[in-house]
């Protein structure tokens, strides 16, 4: 609750109130898939998730440029290829097996958003076994819900 709701509201407040008078601040935030259930089992993240999509919320309506990627479950390493693939409502969570991506690919794609300010995005984040994702650029927009394109 600290982190994932406290932390959240704090930090967007203290860089709104930095950028003041400036161009619109961007946050990038990392949450979570499995927000979609109501009463998600502890070992999937139990109420936090539901903190997360509370953050996930008032990121959304704060005034700032936003942006929120919701990883799969997270792992150190993995096969050299991976496929990244983007969703949305927790779609790949049955779909991906085992719905894993390392840390390494999720720092990836949040270096390419804040490089792009890639406003007005919220997607699932996942990876299979197969080439290499190389452009960011392309996945992100696909991660664009139709009515964005």
């Amino acid at each position: 609750l600290q982190v994932e709701w406290d932390g959240v509201m704090h930090q967007v407040q203290a860089v709104a109130d930095a950028n003041r008078g400036r161009r619109v601040p961007f946050v990038a935030l990392i949450s979570s898939m499995g927000t979609t259930n109501p009463n998600p089992p502890k070992y999937t993240g139990g109420d936090i998730l539901f903190w997360k999509l509370q953050a996930e919320a008032f990121l959304s309506s704060s005034g700032v440029g936003t942006a929120v990627v919701k990883p799969c479950g997270l792992v150190d390493t993995l096969g050299p290829e991976r496929t990244l693939l983007v969703g949305h409502n927790d779609g790949m969570l049955h779909k991906v097996s085992p719905p894993v991506i390392t840390r390494a690919d999720v720092a990836r794609v949040m270096v390419q958003l804040v490089l792009n300010r890639a406003t007005g995005l919220r997607f699932d984040l996942c990876s299979i076994a197969g080439p290499r994702t190389t452009d960011l650029d392309a996945m992100l927009h696909s991660a664009l819900w139709p009515w964005q394109l």
